[in-house]
């Protein structure tokens, strides 16, 4: 992505999206915002009533404290986890990352667990654009989330998701696809697409694209493409731009190493000449990468930011 590129979207988009993962405590989100942030690790491993919500944007490796009275406090050390977090409301967190060119990720901890502030996430929300709420397969959409999500979603204008995560627990086709046609209808009307995926199996594919594909990982990346191309249209024409970019102009503002936006004839049930956005995943930089298995990718929060259970 050239300079020029940089500044291309700069003046379309006054701001990057604000996406915004979601759902209650161990219910996938830190280990799927591993997998968008291309495997660098967040906590997955920490205890939801001592993290607030954090706020992960690109820029130099860093932490900032965001108090309660509007303080701010930079965090020099290594391990997140040992920071001060009494009277802590919010975490600001930069690195480099290809996806954090286009969009803002906030990972909002298990918010049924009752420890925690719902004011600190709730005002938060006026700030999301979109919301990918992450639901346990063996528990898909339970009646508190339901609940959770009838009291947020007025105010998040999308497109939202919702994300079935684990799906590789459901081990017959048979259960998955009564668990996907309950979903529809107790939830399709409340999401803009239901994706299932398999998440760390999804870390794990490498450069294996089948095995990429059949975890789920690709249908997401897709639907994310497609969000973040949609938003950046949609804050160009908030602006006042009489101009606003069509699609095919934003998406070659895109990183490569983001996305790859292929047309392609070759669409199951489509006419021959509709086009196709088929996006490559999240990678690392280095050529040819090896993501860490998954014990690997548990293990290194645990190592990094401490221990407890997965937000």
């Amino acid at each position: 992505m050239t300079a020029q590129d940089v500044d291309i979207v700069t003046e379309q988009v006054p701001r990057k999206p604000r996406i915004a993962l979601m759902g209650e405590f161990s219910a996938g989100k830190s280990t799927l915002m591993n997998l968008l942030l291309g495997c660098d690790p967040m906590p997955v491993r920490i205890t939801a009533t001592r993290v607030p919500p954090v706020w992960v944007s690109h820029g130099p490796r860093g932490a900032t404290l965001v108090r309660e009275d509007g303080n701010e406090a930079a965090f020099d050390g290594a391990d997140i986890s040992e920071a001060p977090m009494a009277g802590c409301e919010l975490i600001r967190f930069s690195m480099d990352s290809d996806i954090l060119n286009l969009c803002d990720l906030i990972d909002i901890p298990g918010i049924s667990d009752p420890n925690l502030k719902h004011e600190t996430w709730l005002l938060l929300m006026e700030e999301v654009d979109c919301v990918i709420w992450c639901t346990h397969a063996t528990q898909a959409w339970r009646q508190s989330e339901a609940a959770l999500w009838e009291q947020v979603s007025q105010q998040i204008k999308g497109p939202n998701h919702l994300v079935v995560t684990q799906f590789d627990k459901l081990r017959s086709e048979r259960d998955r696809a009564r668990v996907l046609a309950r979903l529809e209808i107790e939830a399709g009307d409340a999401f803009d697409a239901i994706v299932p995926i398999a998440t760390i199996d999804a870390i794990n594919a490498g450069v294996d694209e089948t095995a990429w594909r059949n975890s789920g990982g690709a249908a997401l990346i897709e639907r994310m493409v497609a969000m973040l191309v949609g938003e950046a249209e949609a804050m160009a024409a908030a602006q006042g731009d009489v101009n606003a970019p069509a699609v095919e102009e934003t998406e070659a503002c895109l990183p490569e190493a983001v996305t790859t936006l292929a047309r392609s004839p070759e669409v199951s049930g489509a006419k021959d000449d509709a086009p196709k956005v088929t996006p490559r995943r999240v990678r690392p930089k280095a050529p040819n990468p090896v993501r860490p298995s998954s014990e690997e990718l548990q293990d290194m929060p645990l190592r990094a930011l401490g221990g407890g259970g997965e937000i």
